[in-house]
């Protein structure tokens, strides 16, 4: 990954082509200890992303050129190079950020636990919803730290009565509640740079 931005995947199996209701049961991944690796070797070696012969262009401009790649669970997987040579591209190709941009054009495919998402049934919303990405310079909304978390939920039908209590799982998860249970309607905006980025 690059320190520009990293993909964060959903531990649960995709289904992307409908929209999961709010507060459905989701499918968590096993955990397992280190000495119950060796009777899961699938869960540690399981593709999670499987790129093949990627290209991506910019109107004619080729910016990246024949990428294969596999990114499996349980691995560490790094991407390094230059300013400019492509690695914050080939990123947006697995939340598909790059439709967003009129001239971009992908060849090639990238599979997510073994869906091509840039199949037409493909939703790239959904795409976004299961992928993430985290950048280098967060940018939360200048708005109070409850409102920022509260935000997707909110917007995704979550009801009102809930979002106290996701609220606060989500900043226990992002190691952030105990450091800001105590001032939830203060500004985003006010938070340490590494705190706005676990925030965001």
């Amino acid at each position: 990954m690059t320190p520009n931005s990293a993909p964060h995947a959903a531990a649960t199996p995709p289904n992307l082509r409908t929209r999961p209701s709010v507060g459905a049961p989701g499918v968590a991944a096993p955990t397992a200890d280190a000495k119950d690796l060796d009777l899961m070797p699938d869960l540690v070696t399981a593709p999670v992303f499987e790129v093949a012969d990627l290209s991506v262009y910019y109107g004619d401009f080729r910016a990246v050129r024949d990428v294969n790649l596999t990114v499996r669970s349980g691995e560490i997987t790094a991407f390094i190079g230059p300013s400019g040579c492509g690695k914050s591209t080939v990123l947006r190709c697995f939340n598909r950020m790059n439709d967003l941009i009129d001239t971009a054009r992908v060849t090639g495919s990238v599979n997510f636990r073994g869906v091509d998402l840039y199949d037409p049934e493909v939703n790239p919303v959904e795409v976004r919803r299961r992928v993430g990405m985290v950048f280098q310079k967060p940018n939360p909304f200048p708005k109070s730290i409850y409102a920022n978390v509260a935000y997707g939920p909110k917007v995704g039908g979550a009801k009102k009565a809930d979002l106290d209590e996701i609220v606060e799982t989500s900043l226990t998860k992002a190691a952030l509640w105990d450091e800001v249970k105590d001032r939830l309607g203060d500004s985003a905006m006010g938070l340490s740079g590494g705190q706005q980025q676990r925030l965001c």
